[in-house]
């Protein structure tokens, strides 16, 4: 299979909602040969497999180039999110909402983040005043 028709299997995979196909074939490629659009496309579905800590290794393997990306900050918040690590959920998102002030996918997640960080550091100070 050449390079282009993998991508192009990919991304049929993703929308065909097959994502542990998607995980199956890029592991399958020595871990030194997997460049930033595979590992993209494996943090991805890790992310749709509620892999949230296995899909940020594969986002934290992306170099600079490719975290210049709206796309790359979502996916990251999105992750951290899903792990109720709201602090950095939010500055991932707050980042993406900068590059992309459109997405509505971003904002959305965005004020979730801000309102779940600040019920938990409520209960932090409810927690400490009761101590």
């Amino acid at each position: 299979m050449t390079r282009e028709e993998l991508i192009a299997q990919l991304n049929k995979w993703h929308e065909n909602d097959e994502y542990q196909k998607i995980v199956d074939e890029i592991i399958t490629i020595p871990t030194p040969l997997v460049d930033d659009e595979l590992a993209v496309h494996l943090g991805r579905a890790l992310n749709n497999l509620g892999r949230y800590k296995d899909a940020l290794k594969w986002f934290n393997k992306i170099d600079e180039e490719g975290r210049n990306n709206p796309l790359w900050h979502f996916r990251v918040g999105y992750a951290y999110y899903y792990l109720d690590q709201n602090e950095e959920a939010v500055k991932a998102f707050e980042i993406a909402h900068q590059m992309d002030p459109e997405d509505e996918d971003t904002l959305e997640f965005l004020e979730w983040s801000r309102k779940e960080a600040a019920q938990a550091n409520e209960e932090e100070e409810t927690e400490e005043s009761e101590s």
